[in-house]
């Protein structure tokens, strides 16, 4: 394993083991078994490193669903069903992904630029490249992100059954574009 890659492991062990208080550059140095001084060659500050820790998890995040809606045969809605499937069972990946995102918002906010960029870039590839009505990709999204954030905090989390329930709810929109409209309209 790269270095690199090895620092942002450890990052990520302290985070989770010691919370986004105990993430100091000495830490992580120590976790990753490099210097700080090798630590300061890949990272120059602290906020390098979460920006780096978030980057990296968003990269997998988006190489992932990319590899799931080229694995769905649909042709529109495609990665709007990726986006749901993703969060069909509570996974580690997303918990990586969330630790990462805290830690940025708890350092400073500014750190998620490029994360809310990434979120918008999906947005937009709901909205525009699915082919799907606004309210349905934003309901997808909405979804998702709604059920990723309650595994991540433990809020209150649906039945498996009720979880199923849910996703194909919306999956089935996705696929049926007639009744979508249909329902959008008579909520007007």
């Amino acid at each position: 394993m790269l270095t690199r890659d090895r620092i942002l492991q450890a990052a990520a062990e302290v985070i989770k083991q010691e919370g986004v208080s105990s993430l100091t550059l000495d830490k992580v140095a120590a976790q990753a078994g490099v210097s700080k001084g090798g630590f300061l060659y890949h990272f120059g500050s602290k906020d390098a490193l979460i920006i780096g820790l978030l980057n990296q998890v968003m990269g997998v995040l988006d190489n992932e669903l990319n590899v799931l809606a080229d694995g769905i045969d649909a042709r529109r809605g495609a990665f709007a069903l990726a986006y749901l499937d993703y969060v069909r069972e509570p996974t580690q990946a997303a918990t990586d992904t969330a630790v990462s995102i805290l830690a940025a918002a708890a350092v400073d906010d500014d750190l998620l630029d490029s994360t809310r960029e990434t979120f918008e870039l999906w947005q937009d590839r709901l909205r525009h490249d699915d082919g799907l009505d606004d309210v349905v990709a934003l309901l997808a999204r909405i979804v998702g992100d709604g059920l990723w954030l309650i595994d991540l905090f433990g809020l209150a989390p649906p039945t498996a059954e009720e979880r199923r329930k849910v996703i194909d709810l919306v999956s089935d929109l996705i696929g049926d574009h007639g009744a979508a409209r249909d329902l959008i309209s008579s909520a007007e």
